[in-house]
């Protein structure tokens, strides 16, 4: 949501507003124009009482200053110090522009002259209560900013992260080529919309292509478009990507999968900024800046001749890489909690937390599909889930049973390496016979096979230990 469209919608033009003025016919007065109006008036004979209260509460502040007095400049100052959006009407008598002046100087938003006129003073407020609307307005803006993840729907704020941030930041205000580099299932395209979002073509088209999706044939044809009848198939005429994101961003994902000729068109459209449809014999001139992604250096391409040197620099200029998930593996808790949030509606329910058991598996896991996979992971152990805390028992077997050591992981979370004493084995098997019975002791001990009073003389021991939850 932008500024102006906050502003449009949350800018009130009625509001709470102070009167502070030694005359009683004046405040009265002032409460009589604004009450009809939907004004609420608070009144106060001076500014003492007046800086006791809280400011906050208010739109706009009337204050009275007398020819040639500090007191009222005084009280000016003081609300200024207070509370610097608060915007205040200065009240003086006739033809005193000296303190009028002094005043506006001061930081007073507008002024009146006595005697008050009633068209002249609600046309007065009626503006301090709009702009007191548009700056609260602004500064619930701003903390939403500071609230949210850095860049447009990334999650983390590992080193790597925050590296990444840092170089993104570098082109938000430049249409430069960013070739971003990333192993599969780190977030490439993540990465190229929030450059697009929160840089200076944030109001033009994001339009993607996956270039390895698209058999090499109709790769011109869905960059450039065609026009009718240029090949087999075309009934009609086809704006190509590079028209569709004209003004805004095209992101070239899996650009290595290009062949020669394709390879040789896109540098002329990149170098011309004109395309030209297949089939066509006009060009046309085209706005784009191009983000390209790759899962692997593409300099590699050059070497090999699988790729165009001179189209390896023009898309090349600024490269980002985007860490695998095994090198911001302090993100992994955001991330899961991320994902809860986010498939809460999906499964038609809401957990609230992932047992330490659970997330100790999901960080030893080595995550080769990196964010993907740990993404697609947290939605099916959701699927797999009826309570309010998503357990190790929830997670898929292969994130269970392998992590980055080569280990096994039990259910409770202890990888099948690890020698166990038996009285832990003890404690955990009854812990999860109670918890299977919903803490029935007769139950959990025909369970272990055991009796019930041995039962219990072993629940005295553990105590809270061997509590289900």
């Amino acid at each position: 949501m932008t500024l102006d469209k906050v502003s449009i919608a949350m800018a009130p033009t009625r509001g709470p507003v102070a009167v502070v003025d030694g005359d009683s016919a004046v405040r009265d007065a002032i409460r009589a124009w604004l009450e009809p109006g939907g004004y609420s008036v608070s009144e106060y004979a001076d500014g003492r009482a007046f800086m006791e209260a809280e400011t906050a509460q208010w739109f706009a502040v009337f204050i009275d200053l007398s020819p040639g007095t500090t007191p009222g400049l005084a009280l000016l100052h003081d609300i200024q110090l207070k509370d610097r959006d608060l915007p205040v009407v200065v009240m003086t008598a006739e033809g005193d522009g000296e303190t009028q002046v002094t005043a506006m100087r001061a930081g007073a938003y507008d002024f009146l002259v006595k005697p008050l006129q009633e068209e002249r003073l609600l046309a007065a407020v009626y503006r301090a209560v709009e702009r007191r609307g548009l700056i609260m307005a602004l500064r619930r803006f701003e903390a939403q900013l500071r609230d949210r993840p850095p860049f447009f729907g990334m999650v983390g704020d590992s080193p790597a992260m925050q590296e990444l941030y840092r170089q993104m930041q570098r082109v938000l205000d430049s249409d430069v080529a960013v070739a971003i580099q990333g192993e599969s299932g780190t977030g490439k395209e993540l990465v190229a919309r929030a450059v697009h979002y929160s840089g200076r073509r944030a109001a033009g088209p994001f339009v993607a292509i996956n270039c390895a999706a698209i058999p090499e044939a109709l790769h011109e044809s869905e960059l450039f478009g065609h026009e009718r009848g240029a090949f087999a198939g075309a009934v009609g005429t086809h704006r190509g990507r590079f028209e569709q994101a004209d003004g805004g961003t095209l992101f070239l994902d899996e650009v290595g999968k290009m062949n020669g000729l394709t390879q040789a068109s896109l540098l002329r459209a990149i170098q011309e900024q004109k395309i030209r449809r297949v089939g066509g014999s006009t060009d046309i001139p085209v706005n784009v800046r191009i983000i390209s992604a790759t899962p692997e250096d593409l300099s590699s391409a050059v070497q090999a001749n699988r790729f165009r040197e001179d189209l390896y620099f023009r898309l090349s200029v600024y490269p980002l890489k985007v860490p695998a998930l095994r090198e911001r593996r302090e993100d992994i808790t955001h991330l899961v909690l991320h994902f809860l949030e986010r498939y809460a509606g999906d499964v038609g329910r809401s957990i609230q937390r992932v047992s330490p058991a659970a997330m100790e598996v999901l960080m030893r896991h080595a995550w080769p599909g990196n964010v993907r996979e740990l993404q697609n992971v947290v939605h099916r152990a959701m699927l797999s889930c009826d309570a309010e805390e998503l357990d190790v028992g929830h997670l898929p077997p292969d994130i269970r049973q392998g992590s980055a050591g080569g280990s096994g992981i039990t259910e409770d979370g202890t990888p099948t390496s690890e020698v166990v004493p038996l009285r832990e084995l003890e404690r955990r098997a009854i812990r999860k016979a109670l918890r299977a019975t919903n803490g029935s002791v007769e139950k959990a001990a025909r369970l272990l096979g055991m009796g019930r009073a041995t039962l219990y003389r072993r629940l005295a021991r553990y105590g809270s230990e061997v509590s289900p939850d």
